[in-house]
């Protein structure tokens, strides 16, 4: 490196320094932050499991929301949501494990499996809603499930669960 010139990964000098040279005023001012949000979305991507929902909410969120829902507990072979049946729910799956089927003419396709700490039945979860697919118990599933009314309370109250969800599904 020649003198003078700095890197920013150098270890040295001052980052306003280094700023100034490529044209930035030293005075500019920093738009300001919320350091709370910042620090939600940075816990959001670094959760060990971006599939699971459950354990990306903070202890406060997974209270909020057992708060707002009810358990209930489906034997195996057991439907926890069918195609076609209106989406009045959202349910996030604490024990066992439940597959996914979509009616596609008449035949039975599995999309996907899911198990503890998935949400299921996201996609519906705006009112008047219909759900596209059928979650059938694999094994006796312990959920907790939530009105769709409850979970947009919920959404609109703790911060970053909008986001979690949105990784939760991106993940899959």
């Amino acid at each position: 490196m020649s003198a003078g010139k700095r890197s920013a990964g150098a270890g040295h000098g001052d980052v306003l320094d280094w700023l100034h040279e490529r044209g930035k005023r030293r005075d500019a001012s920093v738009p300001e932050f919320d350091v709370d949000k910042i620090l939600r979305l940075v816990r959001i991507v670094q959760a060990t499991d971006p599939e699971n929902f459950w354990t990306a909410l903070t202890p406060a969120e997974r209270e909020a929301f057992r708060s707002a829902a009810r358990e209930q507990v489906f034997s195996a072979g057991t439907a926890l949501m069918r195609q076609g049946e209106p989406a009045d729910e959202v349910m996030v799956i604490l024990e066992g494990r439940a597959t996914v089927v979509m009616d596609d003419d008449d035949r039975d396709r599995v999309v996907a499996r899911r198990g503890p700490g998935d949400m299921i039945g996201e996609s519906g979860r705006e009112p008047g809603n219909v759900r596209s697919a059928t979650v059938v118990a694999h094994s006796t599933v312990r959920v907790l499930v939530m009105t769709t009314e409850n979970y947009a309370t919920l959404v609109g109250e703790q911060f970053s669960v909008p986001d979690v969800v949105k990784r939760h599904v991106k993940g899959r």
